[in-house]
């Protein structure tokens, strides 16, 4: 009789047990993550390869940067770049090839990759998450994600609300601006720019002003010089690492555009139009560019 009950005892407890696991109490279940990326696993995932930074400083900033057991190359300007230098370097950056033998080598359980390296990663069996072209609600959703697969959902809803709340400080300040300034972005060489579909793009509009390229068909258009001059911007934003400012007021037929007479020609830190919560650094300084006299009190 009492081994009777013992085993339903023991039954009972044993039930217990799997139900909490299940529900990731104690075994810690990752939850699924959206329909882009797709991985796939039972717990959290302990071995994580970034071949993109911005999945690395969305982990670094909600405290999980020890998951991270390789990473793509993080330029020394990079303000991540000493929590990472330490790291394994296998590939993915920009201009730069994936090395698989060094990611299958470090055993991950979960990769991020760009959307174009998802397939050859998935061939070899491993949890992948593409990442994409991200406007200022996908950022979100990629933190949501990550949050969600790194057991940190609470953190990640605390970025996520408090980026609503500097857009709308934003927003509510040029809400009521009659007249809005015509923008000229360059990437990083003359006519390089980015129109509607592209971060940039949304980041201009939020901070009230008006893209120039805002009309072009496709998010990362080419514009002639000539076409520039005639639309004759009232800012000119130039991406760092491309052109200096002081030598756009040297182009020639350039010096009658209201942007280089005014003198507003501003540089642009690379990482304000990164896939992050530091977008928003972004949209903060191109407000300001725009209405100096709203934003800098």
């Amino acid at each position: 009789m009492i081994r009777i009950k013992c085993f339903r005892l023991f039954r009972l407890l044993f039930a217990v047990v799997y139900i909490f696991s299940i529900a990731g109490i104690l075994g810690g279940t990752a939850v699924r993550a959206s329909a882009e990326g797709e991985p796939s696993f039972c717990t959290y995932p302990r071995r994580i390869v970034c071949l993109e930074t911005y999945p690395a400083e969305i982990l670094c900033d909600l405290g999980e940067i020890d998951r991270i057991v390789a990473v793509s190359k993080f330029q020394k300007h990079n303000s991540y770049y000493n929590f990472f230098k330490n790291k394994p370097v296998v590939g993915g950056g920009i201009g730069s090839n994936i090395n698989l033998e060094m990611i299958l080598g470090v055993n991950p359980d979960l990769v991020f990759c760009s959307y174009g390296q998802k397939d050859i990663l998935k061939a070899r069996g491993l949890n992948v998450y593409g990442t994409k072209t991200y406007d200022i609600k996908g950022i979100m959703g990629l933190i949501t994600d990550i949050g969600k697969m790194a057991g940190k959902e609470k953190e990640a809803k605390n970025i996520v609300d408090e980026m609503k709340v500097r857009i709308q400080r934003v927003e509510v300040k040029v809400k009521e601006v009659k007249k809005k300034p015509l923008v000229y972005f360059e990437q990083s060489s003359l006519g390089k720019t980015r129109s509607k579909g592209s971060l940039t793009h949304e980041l201009i509009t939020r901070a009230g002003g008006i893209n120039i390229a805002k009309d072009e068909p496709v998010p990362f258009p080419l514009l002639s010089q000539e076409f520039i001059i005639k639309k004759n911007p009232d800012i000119i934003i130039v991406e760092e690492w491309g052109t200096r400012p002081s030598d756009v007021k040297e182009r020639d037929g350039w010096k009658n555009i209201k942007a280089v007479k005014s003198g507003n020609i501003f540089q642009s830190k690379s990482y304000y139009t990164g896939y992050t919560q530091r977008c928003l650094d972004g949209l903060e300084e191109y407000a300001k560019f725009f209405y100096p006299e709203l934003f800098n009190k």
